[in-house]
């Protein structure tokens, strides 16, 4: 556990309450930047190229998580101020999905947390999270920190730690990072073999498949 805090220290420093709406403001840059005209066709996410496609793909599957694992994930916030945002937000969040629990029928009791906020502030402040996750160097950082959340997320609500398996929601190097790999699956190092998984299991266009990101 030790390990774990140095590395997202060191990884995601505080920054002061003061810089908090500029930080927001900076984090609009790299989705505008992909939804531009010109925009990238691909880009990093948990240290694999990925189609910008996938990239928001993972960028909503990580709210739902973020929100699911709260308080695990607090660590991660930039600074108090989102920190405390973000920490009404999932109480009020959890509230909600132990309400639809216990009514009869289908319950959707993980539509709370995946849900994206309507406030620009909340929505900055999770989006904030996740980018920093998608954002780790290499697969093997990225999973050393999710990890810990899947976990917790997992003791709350099984749906949504299962969903961040399935092809449709996720990039497929994000759909390996979020499993704890038994000896039989494909390790990452080979996905720049593989092409990704079409959509629906059938034949689908070729792809060139996954490249890692260039280092720092």
């Amino acid at each position: 556990m030790a390990h774990n805090s140095r590395s997202q220290s060191g990884l995601f420093p505080r920054l002061r309450p003061t810089r908090t709406l500029e930080h927001l403001l900076g984090l609009q840059r790299q989705p505008l930047r992909l939804l531009g005209p010109v925009g990238p066709a691909v880009t990093p996410s948990v240290g694999w190229l990925v189609p910008a496609a996938d990239y928001f793909a993972d960028l909503r599957a990580l709210l739902g998580l973020v929100f699911l694992s709260w308080p695990a994930a607090r660590s991660f916030a930039a600074t108090p101020a989102l920190a405390e945002a973000l920490d009404r937000e999932a109480e009020e969040r959890l509230a909600r999905a132990v309400a639809l629990r216990g009514r009869p029928g289908k319950k959707h009791s993980s539509r709370p947390f995946t849900d994206p906020p309507l406030d620009p502030f909340l929505m900055g402040a999770v989006l904030e999270i996740a980018e920093r996750l998608l954002d780790a160097p290499d697969e093997e950082q990225a999973r050393e920190l999710m990890l810990p959340l899947i976990h917790q997320a997992s003791s709350v609500d099984q749906a949504l730690p299962i969903s961040l398996r399935r092809e449709a929601w996720v990039s497929f190097p994000l759909r390996i990072v979020s499993m704890n790999r038994p000896k039989s699956m494909m390790a990452m190092g080979d996905i720049n073999a593989r092409e990704p998984i079409p959509k629906g299991g059938g034949g689908g266009a070729r792809s060139e498949g996954y490249r890692r990101r260039e280092p720092w």
